[in-house]
């Protein structure tokens, strides 16, 4: 196979990540992908820092298996927990979530006060804060952790007229917006459907999605090695540990579409 013609391998604890691989595809509409969801093992951002690891391990030896060109970790827990291990692990050029976010979020900032809005483990390794005083050293950095964001869109609650979602983002909000930050960083992969609610409580804050800045990153990563794909029409394909036919079913909700191919179940 061409280099060129290598799948770029994305991984995330469940369907969340499904927002990156839709972003990399509306970017690269010709690229040839393979997404895993370990949906037997989620939520990642619930578990210990051992556990992500072992399971993101397992996530990328199977994934592989196949001819990669690049590896995509679409899961701010599993990026913020077990990108060293992985780089260490396997030989392959990897992109997360969480340093083109801070980067954009580094940048964006005006009176250098910015919030991340993540899961608890993810708030914990402070990714997000290294990551981000690495491009803008005065910047100050606060993490709000959102619990139940995960739960709410995975049962279709995220449009911005539903009056749940509009209570709890309030509620997540209001320590952001008490410490008057300018830019929120959406650090879970779940949280872009969330986009619109949470601009309309705070249309005043630059909200970034971490879904949309690695898709940036990549397309930077593989156009700088020549690594785009030329052909017309990229392939797509679906794994999952568990439930199938769940994932399927609920595929529409992240991708904003029907997913253009099969989901397969695997034991990995």
């Amino acid at each position: 196979m061409n280099s060129r013609d290598q799948y770029i391998g994305i991984f995330d604890s469940g369907i969340g990540g499904l927002t990156v691989a839709r972003s990399i595809m509306e970017k690269m509409p010709d690229e040839n992908t393979i997404y895993f969801g370990d949906t037997a093992h989620l939520p990642y951002g619930t578990k210990s820092e051992k556990q992500i690891r072992d399971f993101a391990v397992n996530d990328v030896t199977f994934l592989n298996r196949f001819s990669l060109k690049a590896l995509v970790i679409a899961c701010n827990t599993a990026d913020s927990v077990a990108r060293e291990v992985l780089e260490e692990k396997f030989d392959l050029p990897i992109f997360g979530v969480i340093e083109p976010a801070s980067r954009k979020a580094a940048h964006e900032t005006k009176n250098n006060r910015i919030g991340i809005m993540a899961t608890a483990a993810t708030c914990r390794s402070g990714a997000y804060e290294k990551q981000i005083r690495k491009y803008n050293a005065e910047a100050e950095v606060f993490a709000q952790p959102c619990p139940l964001l995960v739960p709410l869109v995975e049962n279709s609650r995220y449009k911005k007229d539903d009056p749940v979602v509009q209570i709890i983002l309030k509620e997540y909000l209001a320590p952001l917006t008490e410490k008057e930050v300018d830019t929120i960083v959406l650090g879970c992969t779940h949280y872009p459907l969330l986009m619109d609610a949470i601009c309309s409580i705070v249309p005043q804050i630059n909200v970034i999605s971490s879904s949309q800045a690695a898709a940036d990153a990549l397309y930077e990563g593989l156009s700088s090695g020549g690594m785009i794909r030329e052909e017309k029409g990229g392939e797509h394909r679906y794994y999952v540990s568990d439930d199938a036919e769940h994932f399927h079913d609920n595929a529409l909700i992240f991708m904003e579409k029907q997913l253009v191919g099969d989901v397969e179940q695997v034991s990995i």
